[in-house]
């Protein structure tokens, strides 16, 4: 699967708390996060009415990571590609939350005083 991710200084669960928070307020569902997380499932939309309405209503299921290395914390953003149900332009368009998402929660990085140093596509 492809996705997005950032490195920052930020400490990783911070990071983490952040993200989540950025995706609940951004209207994602989001799985529960303990003290000892490092990962959450981000969704958005119905899978049935995907299928029904194809590209008009994508489903969003994220994948979002946050793994604490010795020079930097790395926010992974896991997206889904949902060809078979919506075609290129959900595709498109469930790449462009993925990057609005990871953009809100960059924003949040800075705002909590961290720096983001590196954005890459994988």
């Amino acid at each position: 699967m492809a996705g997005l991710k950032l490195l920052t200084k930020l400490e990783p669960q911070m990071c983490l708390k952040l993200a989540w928070r950025t995706a609940q307020d951004a209207g994602y569902s989001v799985t529960r996060i303990e003290d000892t997380s490092k990962r959450f499932t981000a969704t958005k939309g119905n899978v049935l009415f995907a299928a029904l309405a194809g590209a008009l209503a994508p489903h969003c299921n994220f994948e979002i990571t946050v793994e604490g290395y010795p020079d930097a914390t790395e926010v992974m953003l896991v997206k889904n590609t949902p060809w078979l149900t919506t075609g290129v332009s959900g595709v498109a368009k469930v790449t462009r939350h993925a990057d609005e998402l990871l953009q809100a929660i960059a924003r949040a990085i800075e705002k909590a005083g961290g720096t983001i140093l590196e954005r890459k596509e994988f």
